[in-house]
C-alpha cells in the first residue's frame, strides 16, 4: 500500500471513530466533526450579578476568571473558589482579573442566594445567575454542557479569560493557587 492509501485509510478510520464518539455523546442527535477547530469565545449575554446589576463577560476591562458552580454545592465549588480568592489575593486590586461564580442552578440561586453565599471570601468573588437560555449559551462556548444536567454534574474548571473575551487559559480544579496567579500575571502583562 503507497504512503497516500495509507494516509487514506487512517483519516477514514478517524472520521468513523469520531463520528462514533460524537454520535455516542448525548445519546440524541449526533454531532458532527467538520474538521474546523474553534477559539472558545465567552458568548455577549447579558446575566445579572450577585447585586442585581447587568453583568457582561466577553470584554471584561482587565480580563476575568469564571468558574461554574452553586451555592447548594458541599465540596468542589468552595475548594475552587478558595483557590481562586488565595490566587486573586496578591494581585494589585486595581488591575486584576474579575472573579466570577456562574451558577449552574439558577432556579436556587438568585442574585440573594449568591451574595450570601460569596461572602466567604469577602465578595472578592463576583456572582452571575440569569435566564436558562443565556446561562446555556455560556456552558457552551466553554464545552461545559448545555446546562441540562443535574447543577452535582457541572464543569468543574477554572476559565481564565481575556478583555477580548476569549478563553486563554483552562485549569482543572486541582491546579494550585499559584498558578492561577501566574497565568492570572500573564494575562495582566499582555495587556
Amino acid at each position: 500500500m503507497s504512503r497516500a492509501e495509507s494516509l487514506a485509510v487512517a483519516l477514514v478510520f478517524a472520521a468513523g471513530i469520531a463520528t462514533t464518539v460524537f454520535s455516542a455523546h448525548g445519546g440524541g442527535t449526533p454531532i458532527a466533526f467538520d474538521g474546523s477547530v474553534h477559539a472558545r469565545r465567552i458568548p455577549a449575554v447579558t446575566l445579572i450579578d450577585d447585586r442585581n446589576a447587568p453583568l457582561r463577560l466577553d470584554a471584561p476591562t482587565h480580563g476575568s476568571i469564571v468558574v461554574l458552580g452553586y451555592t447548594r454545592c458541599a465540596d468542589q465549588c468552595p475548594l475552587t473558589l478558595a483557590k481562586v480568592a488565595a490566587a486573586l489575593r496578591p494581585l494589585d486590586a486595581r488591575t486584576r482579573p474579575q472573579a466570577v461564580l456562574v451558577t449552574v442552578d439558577p432556579a436556587h440561586d438568585d442574585p440573594a442566594t449568591l451574595h450570601q453565599f460569596l461572602s466567604a471570601w469577602n465578595n472578592t468573588i463576583i456572582g452571575a445567575t440569569g435566564e436558562p437560555t443565556k446561562l446555556a449559551k455560556l456552558y457552551v462556548a466553554l464545552g461545559a454542557g448545555d446546562g441540562r444536567a443535574p447543577p452535582r454534574d457541572h464543569d468543574t474548571r477554572i476559565f481564565i479569560v481575556d478583555r477580548n473575551g476569549d478563553v486563554r487559559y483552562e485549569f482543572a480544579p486541582d491546579v494550585s493557587p499559584a498558578a492561577v496567579a501566574s497565568a492570572l500575571r500573564s494575562l495582566i502583562s499582555s495587556d
